[in-house]
C-alpha cells in the first residue's frame, strides 16, 4: 500500500519507498459535478487528475452532492463530542491563489469550518476558519514551523450570515506576501519580510509545499479550554443532530 505525500513517514511506513513523491502543481478548477472530485482516501490510486480531493477519516462524512462538496459532523458517543470531516487536496503546491466558494456550518455555537493551506509535516498553515458563535465573521491566520501563534488570528465581518450565503474566500499566496480577499476585496495583506525574528534569524513566513483542506470539527466540545472559548461552548447535540 502506498501513502500520499505530506501524510506519509517514511520512517513508519511498511519500506522507505512507501510514500508517493509530492506532485506537481497544476492549474485546476474543481466545480464538484462528479462523485470522482471527492473519494475516501483508501480508494486513491494515485492519479490527482482523477480525483481532487480525498477525504482522510472514516468513517467518511464528505462527499460529493448538489454540486458541491458536502461535509458533516455527527455526535460520537464514546467521544462525547462531534467527529467531522476533512477532504484534503490530492495535489500539492508552493505558491499560488486558491479560490473557494463556500457556505459554512456556523449554525451553532462550537461548530469549526476550515478552508487552509497547509503542510503537516513542518506546520506551516494559511488559513480562513470559521466559528459558530460568530456566523457572520471570517477570521485569517497564519502558522510556520508548527508554531501555533493565536496572536496573529485578524477577524472579518463578511456582512452577511455565512452559514445562509455562499462567499468567495481567496489565499493569494507567493515568497514575499501573503494576501486574503472575501468576494474580491482584499481584507488582509502579509509581507514576509514584516515576520523577520531577530532573535532566531529567521522569516516566521510559510514557505513549504502544501496542500489545500476543508473541514468541519467540534471546537465547542475539545477538551482543551481556550479552544472551547473561541468557538463558543458547548456545542449542542441532540440524538439526531448533524451539522453539514
Amino acid at each position: 500500500m502506498f501513502c500520499l505525500w505530506g501524510l506519509c513517514d517514511p520512517v513508519k511506513s511498511f519500506n522507505s519507498t512507501s510514500c508517493w513523491q509530492p506532485e506537481a502543481c497544476a492549474t485546476q478548477t474543481v466545480n464538484f459535478d462528479s462523485a470522482a472530485d471527492a473519494i475516501p482516501i483508501k480508494a486513491y490510486s494515485g492519479n490527482p487528475s482523477t480525483n481532487a480531493f480525498l477525504s482522510v477519516f472514516e468513517p467518511n462524512h464528505a462527499s460529493v452532492a448538489n454540486g458541491n462538496l458536502e461535509m458533516k459532523m455527527t455526535y460520537d458517543a464514546a467521544q462525547k463530542k462531534g467527529f467531522g470531516a476533512t477532504a484534503t487536496a490530492s495535489h500539492t503546491f508552493q505558491y499560488g491563489r486558491v479560490t473557494a466558494r463556500v457556505k459554512t456550518a456556523s449554525v451553532a455555537p462550537g461548530v469549526v469550518s476550515a478552508f487552509i493551506i497547509r503542510n503537516d509535516q513542518t506546520g506551516d498553515e494559511i488559513d480562513f476558519e470559521w466559528v459558530g458563535k460568530d456566523p457572520s465573521e471570517v477570521q485569517t491566520n497564519y502558522y510556520f514551523n508548527n508554531v501555533l501563534d493565536y496572536t496573529k488570528m485578524v477577524r472579518y465581518n463578511v456582512g452577511g450570515n455565512t452559514a445562509a450565503e455562499y462567499h468567495d474566500y481567496t489565499m493569494d499566496w507567493s515568497a514575499e506576501a501573503l494576501v486574503w480577499l472575501v468576494d474580491g476585496k482584499v481584507i488582509r495583506t502579509l509581507n514576509r519580510k514584516d515576520t523577520f525574528n531577530p532573535a532566531t534569524n529567521t522569516y516566521a513566513y510559510p514557505t513549504s509545499k502544501s496542500r489545500i483542506s476543508f473541514s468541519i470539527w467540534d471546537g465547542g466540545n475539545s477538551g482543551a479550554e481556550g479552544t472551547q472559548q473561541w468557538a463558543g461552548f458547548p456545542t449542542p447535540w441532540g440524538p439526531n443532530t448533524a451539522y453539514q
